[in-house]
């Protein structure tokens, strides 16, 4: 039986590679929604402070941190303020 990685390695570094494909980023940004580790949450949180994001891609990163947020119970007001339009709607 194998076992999972710890951390989503592979993702993280998919969502941060600008050249990767842009599907494959966005797969990347929602899937990292489902792991609590510190540094999938940095990754998406590189993306969604990111003024600059693609709208879609800020849009896929600001769910998957609203995800990992509500299941820590979670929220840092002045994150949200410094988000992507497309990613704080999440907090509205």
């Amino acid at each position: 039986m194998g076992s999972e990685p710890k951390q989503p390695d592979g993702l993280i570094s998919v969502l941060l590679d600008a050249n990767a494909e842009f599907g494959d980023r966005l797969d990347a940004a929602m899937d990292l929604g489902e792991y609590d580790e510190p540094a999938a949450e940095q990754a998406l949180l590189r993306i969604v402070l990111d003024a600059n994001a693609d709208e879609d891609l800020a849009d896929e990163a600001g769910n998957s941190v609203c995800e990992i947020w509500s299941r820590q119970e979670k929220y840092d007001a002045d994150l949200v303020a410094r988000m992507h339009p497309e990613a704080r709607k999440f907090f509205d």
